[in-house]
């Protein structure tokens, strides 16, 4: 996973100042091991913070989505969720349709991929995939 260090030059390296306040959204997404939506992230961190405004996240989000900090995630229903991109670890998402609990999951795709690439010509840029089922606690249920 990426350091707060390597996040704060890769933005100033294209270009986006670093402030506090896209420094507390980036230290809210290294936290989390799970996606996180806007409201999520303004959520944990409007207490710390109680000037900044939801918009101001997205605003940032939007920034980071921009320069392949975050990647946005439409898992379930019609709000976006976002997470770090971390180069060099391709993941996936096992999703619980009760609880919303969300697992990663490392890609067993990559052998696919490259029949594909043999098989077609084509250059494979990205994949992506949701698997949804309930997990052990809502299983119970």
């Amino acid at each position: 996973m990426e350091s707060l260090d390597l996040l704060e030059e890769k933005l100033k390296d294209k270009g986006i100042r670093w402030t506090k306040q896209r420094k507390t959204i980036l230290e809210v997404l290294l936290a989390s091991n799970r996606p996180l939506s806007a409201q999520d992230i303004f959520t944990k961190i409007e207490a710390m913070n109680p000037k900044l405004r939801l918009s101001t996240v997205y605003r940032n989000l939007n920034s980071f989505q921009e320069v392949n900090i975050v990647r946005a995630l439409n898992l379930k229903g019609k709000e976006k969720k976002f997470e770090l991109i971390d180069e060099g670890h391709h993941h996936h998402h096992l999703l619980c349709i009760e609880c919303d609990n969300i697992m990663p999951l490392s890609c067993p795709l990559k052998e696919f991929e490259n029949k594909l690439k043999n098989e077609t010509g084509y250059t494979i840029l990205d994949h992506r995939m949701k698997i949804y089922g309930l997990c052990p606690k809502c299983k119970e249920k």
